[in-house]
């Protein structure tokens, strides 16, 4: 009997979702002329948002990997946790995880809209746009204006997990799903401001 199980995930967000994607772009080897001035530049999303040329939005399968290994760190086992174990076996073993809502796919508009964090309330905000937020570098302690796209509570996804069951069993698993969605989220601002939390929709086990 094979030890490898393989579990497809579907979760939908509880809060806002963020991208803030540090990319080749992030870096580039040549200097750009760049909107705005440092620390305030509008433009900075168009480097920090994954979306594909049709503009629909997605995470990498790291995210989820970052996300599960930290709910793990909250399972107990013995006098520690699970996050080495799950460290060391688990694969999400998708290229690309899109984001939906109950319509589909999200797309994000060409332009975007841009509206700042907190004006409007958030059942009349738009699936997806770019937000407006302050926030503090925390080399400097200096106050930055930050545009990230994010979807708005309700964005859904579908992926798939691969792990030996004798490293981690089936519900520790789960467990640490479900902990991962509460306590670490994923995306952008997850420590800071709390963004990125889910629910599990479903959790189907096929061996």
């Amino acid at each position: 009997m094979s030890n490898i199980l393989m579990a497809k995930v579907s979760i939908k967000g509880i809060r806002f979702l963020a991208w803030h994607h540090f990319g080749v772009d992030a870096l580039p080897l040549e200097a750009r002329e760049r909107a705005g001035v440092a620390g305030n530049d509008p433009s900075e999303w168009q480097r920090s948002v994954l979306m594909d040329e049709e503009r629909q939005l997605y995470l990498l399968p790291t995210y989820f990997f970052g996300c599960i290994k930290g709910g793990g760190k909250t399972v107990k086992k013995g006098k520690g946790n699970l996050l080495t174990a799950i460290a060391s076996t688990l694969q999400v073993v998708d290229d690309q995880v899109y984001i939906s809502d109950d319509s589909g796919i999200l797309t994000l508009p060409d332009p975007p809209e841009m509206i700042e964090a907190g004006t409007q309330k958030t059942e009349k905000l738009p699936s997806c746009f770019v937000e407006i937020i302050g926030v503090r570098n925390p080399s400097t302690k200096a106050r930055n204006i930050r545009y990230r796209v994010v979807a708005k509570p309700g964005w859904q996804c579908t992926f798939t997990l691969l792990w030996d069951a004798t490293v981690c069993d089936r519900r520790s698993m789960e467990l640490a799903v479900i902990n991962a969605g509460q306590l670490v989220g994923v995306g952008d601002g997850r420590g800071s401001i709390g963004y990125g939390r889910f629910n599990i929709e479903s959790f189907d086990i096929s061996s």
